[in-house]
């Protein structure tokens, strides 16, 4: 572990539960975006703390399943690198850092190989949770934000969303990425704490979350999140 002077975090709970509870939440202008929920990075052995992707899996599906039958959108996004892409990215200098010393990104151990040979870059997606019909799919995605080189701009404005709803891996990389491109473009970000995971250390898990609720939107718990839709979707089933 890192020795030196200890940095606190600033207890911003009362600011954070404030704004949470202000914010709202309508279902037909939100979607939930999952960000890179595949087999290939959520794999048995991928290198997250115990128990951690499990956890990750299963509360997204409770998420999917709430947004669905509240009328929110839901659009799956990942990756997908030709081996050539990948042999490019391996040439950046923090890859060429990390392969100098053997080193892994994760403290954990090694990430896994997320490349697909497939000469035009498409490929059947091989998510790890669940895909309904309505369901949007963009397999396009190139680097850490799901804006990047993808029609997810285009996308979600054409369902006339104003709210993004992230959940996926890993918090301080993709999910930040993106967040940091959905709040410049003026959408609203909301993060799902308990669908979001990292394997770069929970130090960044954590930091990452901080960053994402006291800069970039709000992050809401599932329940917190639950109760705001089931209450919008009520109240617009009442006056409909």
């Amino acid at each position: 572990m890192l020795t030196g002077p200890a940095i606190d975090v600033y207890d911003r709970r009362e600011f954070l539960q404030a704004i949470n509870e202000a914010v709202p939440v309508v279902p037909a202008k939100s979607a939930v975006v999952t960000v890179e929920m595949t087999k290939r990075r959520l794999t048995p052995d991928a290198p997250f703390p115990p128990g951690v992707r499990d956890d990750l899996l299963a509360n997204t599906e409770r998420l999917l399943t709430l947004a669905r039958e509240t009328g929110v959108s839901v659009i799956h996004v990942l990756s997908a690198l030709r081996p050539i892409e990948v042999a490019a990215r391996a040439n950046t200098r923090t890859a060429r850092a990390w392969a100098a010393v053997g080193a892994s990104p994760s403290p954990y151990g090694p990430v896994p190989d997320e490349s697909v040979d497939v000469p035009d870059g498409t490929f059947k997606p091989d998510f790890a949770v669940s895909v309904a019909e309505g369901d949007f799919i963009i397999k396009t995605k190139k680097s850490l934000s799901a804006f990047y080189q993808t029609d997810l701009e285009w996308l979600t404005k054409a369902l006339g969303v104003d709210t993004l709803i992230l959940a996926g891996a890993n918090t301080n990389a993709d999910i930040q990425s993106t967040a940091y491109d959905a709040s410049c473009k003026a959408y609203k970000v909301i993060t799902v704490k308990e669908c979001v995971a990292t394997w770069y250390g929970e130090d960044l898990q954590e930091l990452g979350l901080q960053q994402l609720a006291r800069c970039q939107g709000w992050v809401l718990t599932l329940d917190e999140l639950a109760a705001k839709l089931e209450s919008a979707a009520a109240e617009s089933k009442a006056t409909s």
